[in-house]
């Protein structure tokens, strides 16, 4: 059997997308991991709180 060229079998390999998938509540969302840019961490401390908001609102937050 001959041996497929090396840019035929590198397609058929890449048959699928990488994501980033991550829960907010009993939700799954997933984002294409080539938009991705920053993944960054959660830290409260850094949270200024907001008033007359619902309780699932933890406030805001300065990225940059």
């Amino acid at each position: 059997m001959a041996a497929k060229p090396q840019a035929q079998a590198a397609r058929n390999e890449d048959v699928g997308n990488e994501f980033l998938v991550f829960t907010l509540g009993d939700e799954e969302y997933g984002i294409d991991i080539l938009k991705v840019q920053e993944i960054r961490g959660y830290d409260a401390d850094t949270v200024t709180r907001i008033a007359n908001v619902p309780p699932f609102i933890k406030g805001v937050t300065n990225l940059r």
